[in-house]
């Protein structure tokens, strides 16, 4: 299922700061989940992987490269609003997207739906790591960056469980072996990980030279709803 910008001749969303090299518009974005609570995301943390996984895809104009945005997701068994009124705005966000998505019960079914992208993404964007990968959907397109956020969202497990029963029960891809890939991370101090990473970016006392960039112009949208189904 991908979700698309409509921009209606509007400012489009842009991406850049956190070290990426210039800047780069917003594309789409999809869910990854998995058969459970413990399966689901693209990309595990010390073998751990999370309930689900949110790629937002972007294009820089003028170099073709893709720059992949992934949000860790993970599911709480209490309701969505018992959530919500803990978690900020970020839960009613999904909620709406959720509860519309399960409708389109067909391929290339499609609705409209106003959200706000920067909620859905939640206030945790600080931390992030670094690498160059390739995307995980057909074309499988190389020379991708991606960053990855350390701090997951919290969404219902009643949400994720109406994709896994109306959709699909899953449509996560294994991690890839890392090869001679190296991982970058924005923040100090990760001793978690035993496999070797690199700081990036800027000194992590300058906050604003870490932080992603989102261009503010455009603050509610409309997107797109696609249903395609990845094997």
């Amino acid at each position: 299922m991908v979700s698309t910008y409509n921009s209606n001749g509007s400012t489009p969303f842009t991406l850049s700061g956190g070290g990426l090299n210039g800047t780069f518009q917003f594309l789409n974005f999809h869910v990854h989940w998995g058969e459970n609570s413990k399966s689901g995301s693209e990309h595990q943390v010390n073998n751990v992987k999370y309930t689900g996984e949110i790629h937002l895809v972007h294009q820089n104009s003028e170099t073709g490269q893709i720059a992949v945005l992934g949000i860790f997701m993970n599911s709480s068994q209490h309701s969505s609003d018992e959530i919500g009124n803990a978690a900020n705005a970020t839960i009613k966000e999904w909620v709406k997207f959720f509860t519309t998505a399960v409708e389109l019960g067909k391929v290339n079914e499609s609705t409209e739906l106003s959200l706000n992208l920067a909620t859905l993404m939640g206030n945790n964007l600080n931390n992030f790591w670094r690498y160059g990968g390739s995307l995980t959907t057909p074309p499988c397109t190389e020379d991708v960056v991606w960053t990855v956020f350390k701090v997951p969202i919290v969404v219902s497990e009643d949400e994720i469980d109406s994709f896994r029963k109306d959709i699909f029960s899953e449509n996560d891809r294994s991690p890839q072996p890392l090869y001679n890939r190296i991982v970058y991370r924005n923040f100090l101090n990760e001793t978690l990980s035993p496999i070797p990473d690199y700081n990036c970016c800027s000194d992590t006392s300058n906050n604003a030279g870490n932080k992603i960039i989102l261009s503010k112009p455009i603050k509610y949208y409309l997107l797109y709803f696609l249903l395609l189904f990845f094997f």
